[in-house]
């Protein structure tokens, strides 16, 4: 009995412990099974490489935006000094305005001489009576000139206001007056800020007769060869106050004739116009003064060199030592034309030059400053023809 109460006390008990194992595992599962499932966490690997790259390259442009910065400011400095500098210069240029208003009076009065300006007078040496010549190139062009005679204190005795061409060329005329003194002079031609001077001497008759009127009689036309309808002009020297007579022959024997005066300072200028139309071919002219003849020969639109006559003439019939002669002329095509410059002791100075296609031709003799005074003969040849013309070579 007790055993089977036993047993079956086991068996309860038993059953007990297995009941209770089985609760307990029950239990644990099911608060297994009540447990929330563990939070995942995403992956953000490939977000902050890209904020990294952003952020560099923010911080790349951050630099070079310091750099900028840096470079505006050097610039600012730099704009700072040239701000300075030019206030400084500012100053000095109102300094020298205001210093400028008193130097102006003087330098209206003091003209500076520029090379472009050149000033040449007919001769250099004047009669009371006579006209000075005066020839200017280098004025600025088609505007007001002043010309001007100074006596040797400075003193402005005569004066002319003209007006310059379009190539800046200037010619006037001064007519001078007896109540001048004999003496030294200047004429000065004055273009806007330009000056040249050039002087001369007005000088009694008698003085003026010593070297003009030795009873040299010269007689050139101003080229060798003219168009039909050009005007023809003959000049030269010969005694003050003579008459003087050309006679100008065409080809035909038509014969056209004029007269004129030897001027003061002893040269004289005649012009020959024929009836149109000109006779084309080889002319003569004859000029007579006291008794003696000078022959010219001239060719008038021939254009054929096999007609050509041998001519020579010179640029003019007085000169003055250091000046240079030229004689022109026309000759056979081609050739060879020898040019002979004589003394009055006889002393001889040679040069020589071909003639062109249209046989025309130019010599040149230099007249140095040792050269004798008085009377020269100039001999040009070529081929078998010869012409002498006659100078006057004073000091």
């Amino acid at each position: 009995m007790i055993r089977d109460y036993a047993v079956i006390t086991l068996g309860v008990l038993t059953l007990l412990a297995t009941s209770a194992a089985v609760y307990g595992i029950l239990t644990i599962n099911t608060q297994i099974q009540a447990k929330p499932e563990q939070v995942k966490i995403p992956d953000y690997t490939t977000e902050l490489d890209s904020l990294k790259t952003q952020v560099d390259s923010i911080n790349s442009q951050v630099n070079s935006i310091n750099s900028q910065i840096n470079t505006m400011s050097t610039n600012l400095a730099v704009l700072d000094t040239l701000k300075n500098n030019v206030a400084d210069i500012n100053g000095k240029l109102t300094n020298l305005a205001t210093n400028s208003t008193t130097i102006q009076p003087a330098a209206l009065t003091t003209y500076p001489t520029y090379a472009s300006l050149a000033v040449v007078l007919d001769k250099s040496n004047y009669l009371q009576t006579d006209a000075i010549q005066v020839t200017a190139i280098g004025a600025n062009p088609q505007k007001t000139v002043d010309v001007e005679l100074l006596d040797n204190t400075g003193f402005v005795v005569l004066h002319k206001t003209i007006w310059s061409d379009s190539t800046g060329r200037v010619s006037y005329s001064m007519q001078l007056s007896t109540a001048l003194p004999l003496g030294n002079y200047q004429v000065k031609v004055i273009s806007d800020q330009q000056a040249i001077s050039q002087s001369l001497s007005i000088v009694a008759p008698s003085s003026t007769t010593t070297t003009t009127t030795s009873g040299v009689f010269t007689a050139q036309t101003d080229k060798a060869v003219y168009n039909t309808g050009d005007l023809i002009q003959v000049s030269g020297s010969g005694q003050v106050g003579s008459s003087i007579t050309g006679v100008l022959t065409s080809p035909s024997g038509k014969t056209y004739s004029t007269t004129t005066t030897i001027q003061s300072d002893g040269s004289y200028a005649m012009f020959f116009s024929p009836v149109q139309p000109y006779e084309t071919g080889n002319w003569g002219i004859v000029v007579t003064n006291l008794g003696q003849s000078k022959s010219l020969d001239i060719s008038i639109g021939t254009g054929s060199s096999s007609t050509v006559t041998f001519t020579a003439q010179a640029d003019k019939s007085i000169y003055q030592r250091g000046d240079l002669m030229q004689v022109t002329g026309t000759g056979q095509p081609s050739t060879t034309v020898t040019g002979v410059l004589t003394s009055p002791s006889g002393l001889t100075h040679t040069t020589t030059t071909t003639t062109n296609s249209d046989g025309t031709y130019s010599l040149y003799f230099s007249i140095g400053q040792s050269y004798e005074t008085g009377n020269w003969a100039v001999t040009i040849s070529n081929l078998s023809q010869s012409k002498t013309l006659s100078i006057y070579i004073q000091s």
